[in-house]
Protein backbone atom coordinates (compact mmCIF):
# COMPACT_ATOMS: atom_id res chain seq x y z
CA UNK A 1 0.00 0.00 0.00
CA UNK A 2 1.28 3.32 -1.04
CA UNK A 3 0.89 6.25 1.26
CA UNK A 4 1.93 9.75 0.14
CA UNK A 5 1.71 12.69 1.81
CA UNK A 6 1.33 16.35 0.41
CA UNK A 7 4.23 17.66 -1.26
CA UNK A 8 5.82 21.20 -0.20
CA UNK A 9 6.46 23.88 -2.35
CA UNK A 10 7.78 27.19 -0.97
CA UNK A 11 9.43 30.57 -2.13
CA UNK A 12 12.81 31.69 -1.59
CA UNK A 13 11.87 34.06 0.65
CA UNK A 14 10.78 31.88 3.63
CA UNK A 15 12.55 31.88 6.65
CA UNK A 16 13.63 28.36 8.27
CA UNK A 17 15.24 27.67 11.56
CA UNK A 18 15.79 24.15 12.52
CA UNK A 19 17.71 22.10 15.44
CA UNK A 20 21.09 19.92 14.76
CA UNK A 21 20.37 16.29 14.69
CA UNK A 22 22.03 14.37 17.25
CA UNK A 23 25.14 12.42 16.20
CA UNK A 24 24.58 9.75 18.41
CA UNK A 25 21.60 8.47 17.36
CA UNK A 26 22.00 9.22 13.26
CA UNK A 27 25.28 6.59 14.11
CA UNK A 28 22.86 4.38 16.44
CA UNK A 29 20.28 3.85 13.71
CA UNK A 30 22.61 3.77 10.69
CA UNK A 31 23.31 -0.21 11.37
CA UNK A 32 19.53 -0.38 10.96
CA UNK A 33 18.88 0.86 7.74
CA UNK A 34 19.93 0.03 4.10
CA UNK A 35 19.95 3.03 1.59
CA UNK A 36 19.54 3.32 -2.21
CA UNK A 37 22.84 2.94 -2.27
CA UNK A 38 23.24 -0.39 -1.15
CA UNK A 39 22.75 -3.26 -4.29
CA UNK A 40 19.17 -4.59 -3.85
CA UNK A 41 18.07 -8.16 -4.50
CA UNK A 42 16.90 -7.40 -7.66
CA UNK A 43 20.13 -5.79 -9.25
CA UNK A 44 19.31 -1.87 -8.43
CA UNK A 45 21.68 0.73 -7.25
CA UNK A 46 21.30 4.14 -6.48
CA UNK A 47 22.67 5.38 -10.00
CA UNK A 48 20.25 2.89 -11.61
CA UNK A 49 17.50 4.23 -9.50
CA UNK A 50 17.96 7.47 -9.62
CA UNK A 51 18.16 7.14 -13.34
CA UNK A 52 14.53 5.20 -13.75
CA UNK A 53 13.00 8.33 -11.09
CA UNK A 54 14.22 11.18 -13.83
CA UNK A 55 13.13 8.86 -16.96
CA UNK A 56 9.56 8.38 -15.00
CA UNK A 57 9.36 12.00 -14.09
CA UNK A 58 10.71 13.26 -17.26
CA UNK A 59 8.35 11.23 -19.20
CA UNK A 60 5.64 12.66 -17.52
CA UNK A 61 6.79 15.74 -18.33
CA UNK A 62 6.80 15.17 -21.68
CA UNK A 63 3.45 14.11 -21.82
CA UNK A 64 2.77 17.87 -21.11
CA UNK A 65 5.41 19.08 -23.25
CA UNK A 66 7.02 20.14 -20.66
CA UNK A 67 10.99 20.30 -20.61
CA UNK A 68 12.86 18.03 -19.17
CA UNK A 69 14.50 17.91 -15.53
CA UNK A 70 17.86 17.15 -15.11
CA UNK A 71 19.86 15.65 -12.16
CA UNK A 72 21.82 17.91 -9.57
CA UNK A 73 23.99 16.57 -7.09
CA UNK A 74 23.13 18.49 -4.11
CA UNK A 75 19.10 17.62 -4.64
CA UNK A 76 20.66 14.08 -4.28
CA UNK A 77 22.26 14.86 -1.22
CA UNK A 78 18.96 16.31 0.24
CA UNK A 79 16.80 13.86 -1.18
CA UNK A 80 19.13 10.93 0.06
CA UNK A 81 19.57 12.34 3.68
CA UNK A 82 15.80 12.78 3.84
CA UNK A 83 15.09 8.91 2.72
CA UNK A 84 17.71 8.00 5.32
CA UNK A 85 16.36 10.03 8.04
CA UNK A 86 12.70 8.52 7.20
CA UNK A 87 13.36 4.86 7.47
CA UNK A 88 15.69 5.10 10.44
CA UNK A 89 12.21 6.25 12.21
CA UNK A 90 10.22 4.27 10.29
CA UNK A 91 8.42 7.52 9.59
CA UNK A 92 7.06 9.30 6.37
CA UNK A 93 7.36 12.66 6.99
CA UNK A 94 8.19 16.38 5.45
CA UNK A 95 9.66 16.92 8.70
CA UNK A 96 13.11 15.78 9.51
CA UNK A 97 13.86 14.25 13.34
CA UNK A 98 15.88 17.16 13.53
CA UNK A 99 12.98 19.36 12.78
CA UNK A 100 13.63 20.62 9.32
CA UNK A 101 12.12 20.91 6.35
CA UNK A 102 12.60 20.30 2.62
CA UNK A 103 14.25 24.24 2.20
CA UNK A 104 16.32 23.66 5.16
CA UNK A 105 17.94 20.18 3.92
CA UNK A 106 18.00 21.94 0.28
CA UNK A 107 19.88 24.87 1.55
CA UNK A 108 22.16 22.70 4.08
CA UNK A 109 23.00 20.91 0.68
CA UNK A 110 24.54 23.94 -1.04
CA UNK A 111 21.63 24.38 -3.59
CA UNK A 112 20.70 28.10 -3.75
CA UNK A 113 17.32 27.80 -5.34
CA UNK A 114 14.88 30.45 -6.17
CA UNK A 115 12.12 27.62 -5.72
CA UNK A 116 11.76 24.37 -4.14
CA UNK A 117 9.68 21.33 -4.10
CA UNK A 118 9.28 17.68 -2.47
CA UNK A 119 7.29 14.45 -2.87
CA UNK A 120 7.69 11.45 -0.32
CA UNK A 121 5.82 8.12 -0.05
CA UNK A 122 6.66 5.18 1.54
CA UNK A 123 5.12 1.34 0.67
CA UNK A 124 6.19 0.84 -3.06
CA UNK A 125 9.34 -1.49 -4.40
CA UNK A 126 8.94 -0.01 -7.82
CA UNK A 127 9.90 3.73 -9.60
CA UNK A 128 7.15 3.54 -12.16
CA UNK A 129 4.38 2.48 -8.87
CA UNK A 130 5.69 5.69 -6.70
CA UNK A 131 5.24 7.88 -9.72
CA UNK A 132 2.13 6.24 -11.08
CA UNK A 133 0.92 7.38 -7.09
CA UNK A 134 2.36 10.71 -7.35
CA UNK A 135 1.23 11.54 -10.72
CA UNK A 136 -2.61 10.76 -9.21
CA UNK A 137 -2.39 13.14 -6.68
CA UNK A 138 -3.00 16.65 -7.68
CA UNK A 139 -0.14 18.38 -5.29
CA UNK A 140 2.08 15.84 -6.08
CA UNK A 141 1.70 15.75 -9.81
CA UNK A 142 1.44 19.69 -9.41
CA UNK A 143 5.46 19.34 -7.90
CA UNK A 144 6.55 16.45 -10.86
CA UNK A 145 5.18 19.40 -13.53
CA UNK A 146 5.67 22.30 -12.04
CA UNK A 147 8.07 24.93 -13.04
CA UNK A 148 11.30 23.34 -12.00
CA UNK A 149 14.95 22.60 -14.04
CA UNK A 150 16.52 20.18 -10.96
CA UNK A 151 15.79 16.96 -9.13
CA UNK A 152 17.54 14.43 -6.87
CA UNK A 153 15.98 11.59 -5.62
CA UNK A 154 16.38 8.79 -3.55
CA UNK A 155 14.93 5.40 -1.69
CA UNK A 156 15.50 4.03 1.37
CA UNK A 157 15.10 0.78 3.20
CA UNK A 158 13.82 -0.14 6.57
CA UNK A 159 15.57 -3.42 8.48
CA UNK A 160 11.67 -4.82 8.04
CA UNK A 161 12.15 -4.02 3.84
CA UNK A 162 9.53 -0.98 4.15
CA UNK A 163 10.55 1.51 0.99
CA UNK A 164 10.96 5.33 2.23
CA UNK A 165 11.32 7.56 -1.10
CA UNK A 166 12.36 11.26 -1.47
CA UNK A 167 12.36 13.52 -4.55
CA UNK A 168 13.82 17.06 -4.29
CA UNK A 169 12.63 19.49 -7.15
CA UNK A 170 14.40 23.12 -7.79
CA UNK A 171 14.90 25.93 -9.83
CA UNK A 172 17.87 27.98 -9.27
CA UNK A 173 18.87 31.40 -8.91
CA UNK A 174 20.32 32.95 -11.86
CA UNK A 175 23.97 33.75 -11.56
CA UNK A 176 24.57 37.33 -11.32
CA UNK A 177 27.55 39.59 -12.00
CA UNK A 178 27.41 42.40 -9.70
CA UNK A 179 29.61 44.62 -12.06
CA UNK A 180 27.69 43.21 -15.25
CA UNK A 181 24.32 43.01 -13.93
CA UNK A 182 23.41 46.59 -12.95
CA UNK A 183 23.80 47.59 -16.32
CA UNK A 184 21.10 45.04 -17.58
CA UNK A 185 18.78 45.82 -15.34
CA UNK A 186 19.16 49.50 -16.53
CA UNK A 187 18.60 48.51 -20.03
CA UNK A 188 15.26 46.03 -18.98
CA UNK A 189 14.03 49.40 -16.99
CA UNK A 190 14.82 51.51 -20.06
CA UNK A 191 12.87 48.92 -22.68
CA UNK A 192 9.75 49.23 -20.64
CA UNK A 193 10.31 53.26 -20.87
CA UNK A 194 10.24 52.86 -24.23
CA UNK A 195 7.31 50.54 -24.62
CA UNK A 196 5.40 53.39 -22.20
CA UNK A 197 6.53 56.03 -24.33
CA UNK A 198 8.73 57.33 -21.68
CA UNK A 199 12.08 58.95 -22.36
CA UNK A 200 15.08 56.59 -21.41
CA UNK A 201 16.77 57.45 -17.89
CA UNK A 202 20.49 58.17 -17.22
CA UNK A 203 23.07 56.02 -15.79
CA UNK A 204 24.30 58.46 -13.06
CA UNK A 205 28.03 57.43 -11.36
CA UNK A 206 27.11 58.58 -8.16
CA UNK A 207 23.42 56.91 -7.85
CA UNK A 208 25.14 53.41 -9.20
CA UNK A 209 27.67 53.96 -6.24
CA UNK A 210 25.69 54.79 -3.69
CA UNK A 211 23.23 52.34 -4.72
CA UNK A 212 26.26 49.20 -4.41
CA UNK A 213 27.38 50.39 -0.92
CA UNK A 214 23.48 49.66 0.07
CA UNK A 215 23.21 46.67 -1.90
CA UNK A 216 26.12 45.16 0.18
CA UNK A 217 25.01 46.09 3.13
CA UNK A 218 21.67 44.54 2.74
CA UNK A 219 23.17 41.57 1.77
CA UNK A 220 25.38 41.24 4.37
CA UNK A 221 22.28 41.68 6.59
CA UNK A 222 20.32 39.29 4.36
CA UNK A 223 17.59 42.09 4.76
CA UNK A 224 16.02 44.39 2.65
CA UNK A 225 16.43 47.70 4.53
CA UNK A 226 16.99 51.32 3.72
CA UNK A 227 19.41 51.80 6.14
CA UNK A 228 22.57 51.26 6.52
CA UNK A 229 24.05 49.76 9.54
CA UNK A 230 24.45 53.44 11.25
CA UNK A 231 20.97 54.36 10.09
CA UNK A 232 21.66 56.27 7.42
CA UNK A 233 19.25 55.87 4.14
CA UNK A 234 20.69 56.23 0.51
CA UNK A 235 18.47 59.61 0.29
CA UNK A 236 21.04 60.81 3.31
CA UNK A 237 23.85 59.34 1.39
CA UNK A 238 22.97 61.37 -1.73
CA UNK A 239 22.42 64.56 -0.25
CA UNK A 240 25.73 64.07 1.79
CA UNK A 241 26.85 64.14 -1.74
CA UNK A 242 25.26 67.29 -3.36
CA UNK A 243 22.16 65.47 -4.51
CA UNK A 244 18.83 67.69 -4.66
CA UNK A 245 15.30 67.57 -6.09
CA UNK A 246 12.98 64.11 -6.52
CA UNK A 247 14.80 60.68 -5.23
CA UNK A 248 13.50 57.43 -5.34
CA UNK A 249 14.50 53.85 -3.96
CA UNK A 250 13.64 50.01 -4.76
CA UNK A 251 14.50 47.21 -3.56
CA UNK A 252 14.25 43.30 -4.67
CA UNK A 253 16.00 40.13 -3.73
CA UNK A 254 15.89 36.43 -4.28
CA UNK A 255 15.76 37.07 -8.24
CA UNK A 256 19.07 36.95 -10.42
CA UNK A 257 17.62 37.59 -13.74
CA UNK A 258 17.53 41.28 -13.92
CA UNK A 259 14.60 41.41 -17.01
CA UNK A 260 13.06 39.40 -14.16
CA UNK A 261 13.25 41.55 -11.54
CA UNK A 262 12.19 44.74 -13.28
CA UNK A 263 9.34 42.81 -14.26
CA UNK A 264 8.36 42.04 -10.77
CA UNK A 265 8.83 45.43 -9.89
CA UNK A 266 6.49 46.73 -13.01
CA UNK A 267 3.70 44.13 -11.56
CA UNK A 268 3.40 46.07 -8.53
CA UNK A 269 0.99 49.40 -8.99
CA UNK A 270 3.26 51.94 -6.88
CA UNK A 271 6.68 50.51 -8.14
CA UNK A 272 6.13 50.57 -11.59
CA UNK A 273 4.52 54.32 -11.22
CA UNK A 274 8.05 55.31 -9.91
CA UNK A 275 9.66 53.84 -12.57
CA UNK A 276 7.74 55.17 -15.31
CA UNK A 277 7.41 58.37 -13.89
CA UNK A 278 9.23 61.61 -14.57
CA UNK A 279 13.06 60.71 -13.30
CA UNK A 280 15.07 61.31 -15.62
CA UNK A 281 18.75 59.57 -13.84
CA UNK A 282 19.45 55.78 -12.22
CA UNK A 283 21.96 53.92 -10.63
CA UNK A 284 22.18 50.13 -10.19
CA UNK A 285 23.55 47.79 -7.65
CA UNK A 286 23.07 44.27 -6.32
CA UNK A 287 25.65 42.13 -4.03
CA UNK A 288 25.39 38.60 -3.37
CA UNK A 289 24.65 36.74 0.33
CA UNK A 290 26.84 34.23 1.61
CA UNK A 291 23.89 31.92 0.79
CA UNK A 292 24.06 33.19 -2.65
CA UNK A 293 20.78 35.07 -2.61
CA UNK A 294 21.42 38.49 -4.46
CA UNK A 295 19.94 41.93 -3.26
CA UNK A 296 19.64 44.72 -5.94
CA UNK A 297 19.43 48.20 -5.13
CA UNK A 298 17.54 50.73 -7.67
CA UNK A 299 17.98 54.50 -7.10
CA UNK A 300 16.21 57.26 -9.18
CA UNK A 301 16.32 60.58 -9.58
CA UNK A 302 15.38 63.98 -11.11
CA UNK A 303 17.42 66.81 -10.00
CA UNK A 304 16.33 70.39 -9.34
CA UNK A 305 16.99 72.94 -12.19
CA UNK A 306 19.80 75.01 -11.06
Amino acid sequence: MIRPIPPTRLPSCLLLAGLLISICWSRAQEAKTKDSGTPRSDGGTADAILADLLAAHNAARAEQKLPPLTIHARLIEAARGHARDMAEHDELSHEGSDGSDPPKRIKRAGYVYKECGENVASGPEAVAEVVRTWMESPPHRKNILGDFTDMGGAVAETSGGKMYWCVDFGRPIAPVDPVKSPAALIAALNRARAEAKTRSLKSDPVLASTAARFAREAAARKSLDTKDRDGRTPFDALKDRGFRGRLGVILASGEGEPEKVVASWLAERRDRDSLLSGFDRVGAGVAIDSEGVPYWVLLLSRREAP
